[in-house]
């Protein structure tokens, strides 16, 4: 089969360049490249014929941007009435718990019961864990850019070392000596390393992270412990074929914890967005008290928790920021900025409908030419928002396309879904924002639970 692709690429032709020469769309360029279909008898003679013409100089290539500036003209934008939303009837209730969250936040404890981090990323499980009543006292994180948020939002508290596994007897000494008993240690370990089938590359670090965390844990010995992680994580494998979430339970008991993990969905702890997480607890021995059970701030079911007021929606969360189309940004706020998207992607998105994805279009030169059918895909307005990742800012992500414009979502909205309030910081570079936020425990998640953690086992002075 010929390679239409490096045919392309030795003739040193992007593919809107080499479908505008031959006249071959862009969409029927990418299924032959892309081996979905076969070029006829004409399209292989006029690509071989463009290529060997380009090579002998005959045709000239264009230099600079591969893109042209006449790509990102959103002409079926400007030549259609402009959309707009209206704010929705619970935007202000939303935006009312965000500011009880940031005074929590700020309320100064004496007393708190004392709690240090791990993986601490930017602060979004911290941020909960402080506005619940905790004090965190020390954190521990390996990228300084990452810190440097974090600084910026929780002034000096100390880190330890900055990588988890050199963490030494004597910085563990030394925070005991200080603080005496701690009474909840939190992180996030990654799992990567692991997957589905049991199968691991065994120099990937990341193997073994949870164990450095729980070894920590049997040194510094807090009352409480938390692990969150993704609830996948449920279905992974060890290379022996155990589970890791059973490996985790086993560790905990090995150094003196009763371990249990819950499944919860972070829309069901008013954070306006489905976020599927398992959060493992482990609970001192002594403590001598039953697991505790959470329990959800919210609903949409019919079921046990029908009582409960309804989940926040996209809409609740973002339906105050300026409405803004691709390119566009806000003059007031330097978060609220739409990525700019090419003309074509525009035109494969404007008439889809909500939880809708462009590959859903009747017309197969309306249909991107690859991918699955969660990419290119519009959200919905009267629901939680999807999960955000750590490139939300990218149209062809997963789920990214904003319900009613016809962009991706903006930082500013992706922090508004995981509940960071308007006031916490940011600084560094774009990628470094993305993947904090991508990566972080939606603070009111992590409010709820800590809630829940103090009543239940009594940390007292809360």
């Amino acid at each position: 089969m010929v390679d239409i692709r490096k045919i392309r690429q030795d003739a040193s032709l992007s593919q809107a360049r080499f479908a505008e020469i031959t006249g071959i769309s862009q969409y029927r360029l990418s299924e032959i490249e892309l081996f979905k279909a076969s070029p006829t008898p004409d399209e292989l003679s006029r690509i071989s014929n463009t290529a060997a013409a380009v090579l002998n100089g005959s045709i000239k290539v264009r230099k600079g941007k591969r893109i042209s500036k006449k790509s990102f003209e959103s002409s079926i934008i400007q030549t259609h009435p402009r959309r707009s939303y209206d704010i929705t009837p619970r935007n202000a209730q939303y935006l009312r718990t965000l500011s009880a969250l940031e005074q929590h936040f700020r309320a100064p404890r004496p007393q708190a019961p004392v709690a240090v981090s791990f993986f601490t990323g930017c602060g979004g499980m911290c941020y909960g864990l402080k506005a619940a009543g905790f004090n965190i006292v020390a954190a521990n994180e390996l990228v300084e850019a990452y810190k440097d948020i974090y600084r910026l939002n929780f002034g000096d508290i100390p880190f330890l070392s900055n990588n988890i596994c050199d963490v030494t007897d004597e910085e563990i000494r030394q925070l005991m000596d200080q603080y005496g008993e701690i009474d909840i240690m939190a992180g996030g370990p990654p799992c990567q390393g692991f997957s589905l089938a049991g199968k691991r590359d065994i120099s990937d670090k990341r193997n073994t992270l949870f164990e450095y965390y729980l070894q920590i844990a049997s040194k510094i010995r807090p009352k409480i412990i938390l692990m969150e992680n993704v609830r996948l994580l449920t279905s992974m494998k060890a290379p022996d074929g155990t589970l890791v979430k059973d490996k985790i339970i086993s560790t905990f008991q090995s150094i003196g914890y009763t371990g249990t993990f819950h499944i919860v969905n972070a829309a069901d702890y008013s954070v306006p967005q489905n976020r599927e997480r398992v959060f493992f607890i482990g609970v001192r021995n002594d403590l001598d008290v039953p697991p505790v059970s959470l329990t959800p701030t919210c609903s949409d079911s019919s079921g046990l928790f029908a009582s409960l007021p309804p989940c926040f929606t996209f809409g609740d969360a973002v339906s105050d920021l300026e409405f803004l189309e691709s390119g566009e940004c806000s003059a007031d706020d330097s978060l609220h900025k739409a990525t700019r998207h090419p003309e074509h992607v525009i035109r494969w998105l404007y008439d889809v409908p909500q939880g809708r994805s462009a590959h859903d279009n009747a017309e197969s030169d309306m249909r991107p030419p690859s991918g699955y059918n969660t990419t290119y895909k519009r959200q919905v307005w009267s629901r939680p928002g999807c999960t955000v990742t750590t490139n939300f800012t990218m149209i062809s992500g997963c789920n990214n396309v904003h319900p009613i414009a016809t962009r991706a979502i903006t930082v500013r909205e992706a922090l508004r879904l995981q509940s960071f309030p308007d006031s916490f910081r940011f600084t560094g570079s774009s990628e470094t924002i993305r993947t904090v936020i991508g990566n972080a425990v939606p603070p009111l998640l992590a409010y709820h639970i800590a809630r829940q953690l103090i009543e239940h086992y009594n940390l007292a002075n809360a």
